[in-house]
């Protein structure tokens, strides 16, 4: 092989794809009318209409697994099975997620591969040959797809498209336009929470989503029912147990297995799953990073004049930062202000704040708030004991006039604790 050959930078590149189809286990839960969807873009497939099928959803939510049941259910039909994954590289190694395919390959698949130059370039010591455009390589993957859909049905899976080179992504519309009455079906996956306003994958599912052969999934939350049913395929725990970790996942399956396996710690969250949820907060800009936190300290939601006061940035920087934040699908917009798209991601945000930056963003809070609950909370967390003891008895007083008796005893309960630890207490609570 020449030492320029692109099989040794698609050989390293490979190693960056993770996640594979190949590690799959687990019970699927909740995605019966999405599977059954899939399954009926196979069997149309097998009767000779090719068709292309694309499964969005955040990070965690099932896409791999999901893609792992129709990739059985595709094997025990007779289907050709060839799996891609794309990798975080850009687009530094055009292709990747072919020459993934084609490594992974049965030797009938590679020898056929190997006797078109430009796809034997993909494979393990393959030659460089002459350049060539982009068009003709895909007419060349295309005719392989032919070639093998002679023999039997095969089903192509492109996983974590949000990573795809400019060279997949106009593969994925070629195969979406051109592929039509061969027994071929074309499974991608992509993560819709990585998809920024400017994330080139945008256009191309806009476009394909308007094709009659292209049948789009989009995964959502699970619902509590669900997630109880999956969490408690896991292992022996209580009720509480149960209920803590369906309630702190959100609707994520892979939230709950991490909490799960990190339940012995207690509440903290598992350091495998912060880093997984502050890595989507890295990649923004500074004002993004500074508005974000701002928000996690005011809890899962919070209204946009208040966080624009305590961001501390002029009008139009925060505008631009929060409409960042919002495309990255980080916060959403919910009335007048936003909410955290997942709990966890707050959760993550506020544990990661250094100590004198989470006391001064709850004290200026404090500053602009006037409700005596929200007012107990962000004094007490920035040690203002004083301001916390007040607001918490006229909490309590605000809770027993609504006839609220457990909150008013919670908010009570609260201003005792402090009683001994301030001076002037009885003033300072209302007492006289």
């Amino acid at each position: 092989m020449r030492a320029n050959s692109p099989a040794i930078s698609w050989t390293n590149g490979l190693s960056a794809a993770r996640g594979t189809l190949a590690g799959v286990n687990g019970l699927l839960v909740g995605r019966s009318a999405e599977l059954s969807r899939l399954v009926r873009v196979l069997e149309s497939a097998a009767q000779g209409t090719a068709g292309v099928a694309l499964v969005g959803g955040d990070a965690g939510i099932g896409k791999t697994r999901l893609a792992g049941e129709l990739v059985a259910e595709a094997r025990e039909r007779g289907f050709h099975v060839l799996v891609g994954q794309c990798a975080e590289l850009g687009d530094a190694l055009p292709y990747l997620p072919l020459a993934d395919a084609l490594r992974g390959a049965e030797p009938g698949v590679r020898e056929a591969a190997a006797a078109h130059p430009m796809l034997g370039q993909l494979l393990p010591g393959g030659e460089s040959g002459s350049s060539s455009t982009g068009l003709t390589q895909q007419r060349l993957f295309g005719s392989l797809l032919g070639l093998l859909a002679d023999v039997q049905p095969v089903l192509f899976v492109i996983e974590d498209l949000h990573w795809a080179d400019r060279s997949t992504r106009d593969l994925l519309v070629f195969l979406s336009r051109m592929v039509q009455s061969e027994r071929v079906c074309v499974l991608g996956t992509y993560r819709t929470d990585d998809l920024h306003r400017r994330h080139p994958l945008r256009s191309v599912l806009a476009e394909l989503k308007r094709l009659p052969t292209v049948t789009n999934v989009e995964l959502g939350p699970l619902d509590s029912g669900e997630m109880s049913d999956y969490v408690a395929t896991f292992g022996e725990m209580g009720a509480q147990e149960l209920g803590l970790i369906v309630s702190r996942a959100d609707g994520n399956p892979f939230y709950a297995e991490e909490l799960f396996a990190a339940m012995s710690e207690g509440d903290s969250l598992p350091d495998e799953l912060a880093s997984l949820l502050l890595s989507r907060v890295e990649v923004l800009s500074e004002a993004g990073q500074r508005v974000l936190r701002a928000a996690a300290v005011a809890g899962r939601q919070v209204e946009d004049d208040l966080l624009r006061e305590v961001s501390g940035l002029p009008l139009a920087e925060f505008e631009e930062a929060a409409r960042e934040i919002v495309s990255r699908g980080l916060l959403k917009v919910h009335g007048h202000g936003y909410t955290f798209r997942h709990a966890l991601l707050q959760e993550a945000v506020y544990t990661d704040l250094l100590p004198g930056e989470r006391t001064r963003l709850h004290a200026a809070f404090a500053r602009l708030l006037t409700s005596p609950a929200e007012l107990a909370h962000h004094h007490l967390a920035s040690h203002d004991l004083a301001g916390a003891l007040t607001a918490s008895a006229e909490a309590g007083r605000e809770a027993e006039r609504l006839g609220a008796p457990a909150e008013a005893h919670s908010h009570y309960d609260q201003a005792l604790g402090l009683w001994d630890r301030v001076e002037g207490a009885a003033g300072l609570a209302g007492e006289s």
